[in-house]
């Protein structure tokens, strides 16, 4: 109960900064380690871990209710996204199958990741940048290298986001404002439902070597492979040798 209470104080943080920062659609520079271009020459073969990927019906009430079927469906789009994005680098991702033994450990360290990529979002984006924290981006989640050698990989890749996706319902209030607005010079819109993605590159010592966060209100659809591709590639759009 306490990590879905968390998790969900998480996605609101996301929303709000968004609001707040980026606006309706979102153009945020991506952030790098201050050794990223020394660092990055030693990733040949980076792991991908399973995308964290949260969908929720957002209803006419402004009420989210996650859809479990929605979120394994937008999980496989998502990666595929990621695999054929790299791949254009080009760079050859290992997805990383994680086994029982394994669970609650890779657990923890997607939690410490939420955790770092929170702080990130706060501090380095939106109305409460540290000048600090923007010029020396060290960013840390502490040493992965045991599981990067079991896996034979040299680096992980994280992916944390989640999609809003607006009811028939929610759609017919939008379209009832937009009306009312024309007959009476007054627009009062409900939001219609954001997109949120973001994606680092951490190294074996766990140093966040680069990190970017992308948002979109009502343009984007997770559970649908090519609109989950055409997101992903912005996402990705300012690491180095990614195709815009």
């Amino acid at each position: 109960m306490r990590g879905n209470k968390k998790k969900y104080l998480l996605l609101l943080s996301c929303v709000c900064l968004l609001c707040s920062a980026f606006g309706c659609a979102t153009v945020t520079p991506y952030r790098a380690h201050p050794e990223f271009e020394t660092r990055i020459k030693n990733i040949k073969n980076p792991g991908l871990l399973s995308p964290d990927i949260k969908i929720y019906e957002f209803t006419a009430g402004g009420v989210r209710e996650l859809r479990d079927d929605w979120c394994s469906t937008g999980k496989e789009n998502v990666q595929g996204a990621l695999i054929q994005c790299f791949r254009e680098r080009p760079l050859e991702i290992k997805p990383i199958t994680v086994d029982k033994e394994m669970e609650e450990e890779m657990e923890d360290i997607y939690a410490l990741y939420r955790a770092v990529s929170t702080s990130i979002n706060i501090y380095t984006y939106g109305d409460f940048k540290f000048p600090e924290k923007m010029k020396n981006f060290d960013y840390s989640i502490g040493p992965i290298d045991k599981i990067l050698q079991k896996h034979g990989t040299d680096a992980l890749i994280f992916v944390y986001g989640f999609d809003e996706i607006s009811t028939g319902g929610r759609k017919a209030l939008q379209a009832a404002g937009i009306i009312a607005g024309a007959l009476t010079g007054v627009v009062v819109l409900p939001r219609s439902g954001f997109t949120v993605i973001n994606a680092a590159i951490v190294d074996p010592s766990g140093a966040v070597l680069w990190y970017n966060v992308k948002g979109s209100q009502g343009g984007y659809d997770l559970r649908n492979p090519e609109s989950a591709t055409n997101f992903i590639r912005s996402v990705l759009s300012d690491y180095p040798g990614i195709k815009k």
